[in-house]
């Protein structure tokens, strides 16, 4: 039986690495669509705390933590564009938004991701404690409940509405359609200089929030791969790999 485990362990291991190579080549060829960025300030999303008594309970805390702080980062989107987009005098009047909501969107994205650590060490110490109670069987599909729960769906859904999406509905109002507006309501110098800043504002921003969310995915991943080899080998003690 622990042959047998050994091998489905193999198998597992060589699917794991075939996900990332395919995640990493696609966050890479994302990176290279799109341009540079700065670091931002840190936002307000409140805090969600897992209540830690069941494995799928504190999966959902996670889940509904990520799914608040999107939603959270779109709406204000909307509020900014309602407000600074419609013209370059509208934004003129309100660019402040727009510099708040990219400063916003990476502490919002920052926060998120430091409760989503707490959540997720308190799942793999609840299910240390169970382990020696379960068969390896159970004990591999928690791990994987897991993985495929917030490695896979939840940073993915992150990076696409607000990475992806948020972000081209940024470019989209404010560099392509109320810079040309600038064009036709202020000096050419003045529309140049404003286009330029824009740019490189939401283009730095972009590519912080870039690095962040990849940073932090990949973080996940390996704390998720140390606690899986824990398992394997019988050891149920997690603070070498989670600290004390």
């Amino acid at each position: 039986m622990r042959k047998m485990n050994r091998l489905a362990m193999c198998a597992l291991a060589v699917a794991v690495s075939c996900t990332l190579a395919s995640c990493a080549s696609a966050n890479q060829q994302a990176e290279s669509n799109d341009t540079p960025t700065q670091q931002a300030a840190q936002g307000s999303t409140t805090p969600t705390t897992a209540d830690a008594t069941t494995l799928d309970g504190i999966i959902d805390i996670i889940e509904s933590d990520f799914e608040t702080t999107e939603t959270d980062i779109t709406t204000e989107l909307d509020d900014v564009k309602a407000k600074a987009g419609g013209s370059y005098a509208d934004y003129a009047e309100n660019s402040d938004m727009l510099t708040n909501w990219l400063a916003d969107t990476q502490a919002e994205t920052e926060a998120l991701i430091s409760r989503t650590d707490e959540n997720a060490t308190k799942y793999y110490t609840l299910l240390a404690k169970q382990a020696p109670t379960m068969d390896w069987n159970e004990i591999s599909d928690s791990m994987t409940a897991f993985y495929r729960a917030v490695y896979d769906d939840a940073f993915s859904d992150l990076y696409r509405s607000v990475y992806t999406d948020a972000y081209k509905g940024v470019y989209r109002t404010f560099y392509d359609s109320v810079m040309k507006d600038a064009y036709n309501t202020v000096s050419y110098k003045e529309a140049s200089d404003a286009k330029s800043s824009v740019y490189r504002a939401i283009s730095d921003a972009q590519s912080s929030l870039y690095r962040t969310i990849s940073d932090a995915q990949s973080n996940t991943y390996r704390t998720y791969s140390d606690v899986h080899s824990e398992f394997y080998n019988d050891n149920y003690d997690l603070s070498k790999v989670l600290g004390d």
